[in-house]
């Protein structure tokens, strides 16, 4: 996939699984599993789809803030995609018939109350920058049959975006429990998953921490009322409907959601 024609085609094709729920098999177009740089081309192509819908953006996801997944890969800095407010989840459940193989993630989720605008911000710009902190679900997606064969092939999907759930309670930001923070996942009360808040580039806040520098130097700064998704804390679980999944993240609390 070498031209702005195919990396359109194939963001047309993602997009088109998607809102059909039908996923892409073996004749899908497909992209090249070292090429991060087009798969972001792609990506932002299936993003500007998403806002000519009348979508609007609302933060950012991160992924593979986990550096020892990083090293495997040979990256040296997690990824990012743009969060819709359309996919956040208001209730306490989730209609997995809208999504075609969904699987749930735990993090922890920034809410900014300022924007900020330099890109070497210090810890106490940016905890002032910050609403909060809560706990927050992310059911991910994909629109390839079986979910993607390489990073390149999720980076072009929005990350294996689908939905998103906040705890209902904003925290204040405390650096030293953040990186001390311990995570459980429970379905129907047995526990299913175990992660720590050191899993994320250290800490979360530290993910938080990139993803604003990041932004600040492309020029597309984070905003005022942006969400940041910081990364799991967890394997990633394929869920289905039926299932009671509820996480505690101590001083953060708790959050539960069904699974329709």
């Amino acid at each position: 996939m070498n031209t702005t024609t195919n990396a359109q085609t194939l963001a047309l094709a993602i997009h088109n699984a998607r809102r059909q729920r039908l996923p892409l098999g073996n004749g899908a177009p497909r992209i090249s599993p070292e090429n991060i740089q087009q798969a972001k081309v792609v990506q932002q192509h299936l993003i500007d789809r998403y806002i000519a819908e009348g979508h609007k953006p609302v933060g950012f996801k991160l992924g593979l803030t986990d550096v020892r997944m990083q090293a495997a890969l040979g990256l040296d800095q997690p990824l990012a995609s743009p969060l819709m407010a359309g996919w956040q989840i208001k209730e306490t459940t989730l209609d997995s018939h809208e999504l075609i193989e969904p699987r749930v993630e735990i993090e922890v989720a920034f809410v900014f109350s300022r924007p900020v605008l330099q890109p070497d911000v210090d810890d106490a710009t940016l905890l002032s920058a910050l609403a909060g902190v809560t706990t927050a679900f992310e059911f991910c997606d994909s629109a390839y049959a079986g979910w993607p064969h390489s990073i390149a092939e999720a980076v072009a999907d929005g990350l294996s975006f689908g939905r998103f759930m906040l705890g209902n309670t904003l925290h204040k930001v405390d650096p030293v429990s953040l990186a001390r923070l311990t995570a459980k996942l429970m379905n129907h009360g047995e526990l299913v998953a175990e992660g720590a808040g050191s899993q994320c580039m250290g800490s979360p806040l530290d993910a938080c921490r990139w993803l604003v520098r990041q932004r600040a130097l492309s020029g597309t700064p984070v905003q005022a009322g942006d969400v940041l998704l910081s990364g799991a804390l967890a394997p990633m679980l394929p869920i289905r409907a039926g299932d009671y999944l509820s996480v505690d993240m101590g001083h953060l609390g708790t959050l539960e959601c069904a699974i329709n």
